[in-house]
């Protein structure tokens, strides 16, 4: 076998070690660190040209199984907010759909940009609001629920996340125990996960410049090998979470989400120039 096809299982198979434990600890889907690091490895063996649409769909596949191993280990400890999860599905397909039609019609480079700003503005909010209590009394009520729903899983789609993060500022500010926040969003992630991979599969049918073992815009070679490693490290990931106090979760998550969005800008800005 070629040196370096061994060298790229290997790194999927950390990549996905590391993507699962987040997952676990910060109530996400894993997208955060596997849409770069996917974009990555496909532009070295020269797919740039579709590199992000085939990152975000291969994490979406991804995603489903780890949030369900995360999602589980939450609700084992009986942390998940079923009335949020039930006002928040209405929302998903819509966002879905919508997401998946925004990512169909924008260039690699939109997507990138729509994925570093995203993952810049949510860092620094939790940066900056780590010691400060929720901005609002509670959730607010339905329509306006659903309409946040709506837009924060179209975001996910085009991002190919499970819509963790921004789930997770959404309920914290709106007086959520992070806890609670992170086991709940971490239920949500493979539903959206599960239509985002669905349409990106659908979108990539008719682009033929795609690596072997794809179906559209998802590769399962690279699922298979991240899979084998992240359903073992999410449950891991997620008894770490519930012995940790609130503000170092919200610094972990924060300095997580920063790390990335610098990283992709200067990807941008490289390309761009």
């Amino acid at each position: 076998m070629n040196i370096e096809i061994i060298l790229t299982v290997l790194l999927l198979l950390c990549l996905g070690t590391i993507s699962g434990f987040l997952a676990g600890l910060l109530g996400i889907g894993g997208g955060g660190i596997l849409v770069p690091a996917l974009y990555y490895i496909l532009k070295y063996y020269n797919y740039s040209e579709n590199a992000m649409h085939i990152a975000a769909g291969t994490s979406l596949v991804t995603i489903i199984f780890t949030g369900f191993s995360s999602g589980f280990a939450h609700f084992k400890h009986g942390l998940v907010e079923f009335k949020i999860l039930k006002n928040y599905m209405p929302g998903i397909l819509l966002g879905v759909v919508i997401g998946t039609y925004i990512a169909g019609s924008c260039p690699t480079f939109i997507l990138k940009l729509v994925f570093a700003s995203s993952q810049l503005l949510f860092g620094s909010y939790l940066i900056l609001n780590i010691n400060k209590k929720a901005i609002f009394n509670s959730l607010p009520q339905q329509p306006w629920l659903t309409c946040f729903s709506t837009f924060t899983t179209s975001l996910a789609t085009v991002m190919g996340v499970g819509g963790g993060v921004q789930n997770v500022i959404f309920m914290t500010i709106c007086n959520v125990k992070i806890s609670n926040a992170i086991a709940t969003a971490a239920v949500i992630c493979p539903f959206i996960a599960l239509a985002g991979c669905v349409g990106f599969m659908i979108i990539g049918l008719s682009d033929h410049n795609l690596p072997p073992f794809s179906i559209g815009y998802v590769n399962f070679s690279m699922f298979i090998c991240i899979i084998t490693t992240s359903v073992i490290t999410a449950p891991i990931g997620a008894k770490f979470g519930h012995s940790l106090p609130v503000n170092t979760l919200k610094k972990y998550f924060s300095i997580m989400t920063l790390c990335i969005a610098f990283k992709m800008f200067a990807e941008v800005i490289w390309s761009s120039a």
